[in-house]
């Protein structure tokens, strides 16, 4: 049986990998903002794994003018309506649940399908 760690960990990964599958490429950082400016991703996908909220990750970013356009997305246990989220400024919310972790996965491929179509934004 996995840890909750443990199982977060998993769930990151297994994201990462159908992302990857699927043509996109996918940096898994620390230091976002720099990580951001340096490699110019045309999403940022933030997850509540480890309890993080990405409400202050979302206001640097959008307080950083090289970034202040760059799509925001969060997944995971949200804890808040998607309402909410999007209010906040998020481009998208994707509730993980633990029965159907898969339907967060769907919804998000939907979204960054739209973001590569042209007339996407």
């Amino acid at each position: 049986m996995l840890s909750g760690l443990d199982a977060a960990a998993w769930s990151l990964v297994a994201l990462q990998v159908v992302l990857e599958r699927e043509g996109h490429t996918v940096c898994v950082a620390a230091e976002v903002l720099g990580t951001c400016r340096r490699e110019r991703p045309g999403c940022l996908v933030l997850s509540t794994v480890l309890g993080a909220a990405g409400v202050d990750v979302l206001r640097r970013v959008r307080a950083d003018p090289a970034l202040a356009d760059l799509p925001v997305v969060i997944g995971g246990r949200l804890g808040r309506p998607r309402a909410e989220l999007l209010a906040q400024g998020f481009d998208e919310a994707f509730p993980v649940a633990a029965a159907a972790p898969g339907e967060a996965v769907a919804a998000l491929r939907v979204y960054l399908a739209r973001l590569v179509s042209p007339g996407a934004r």
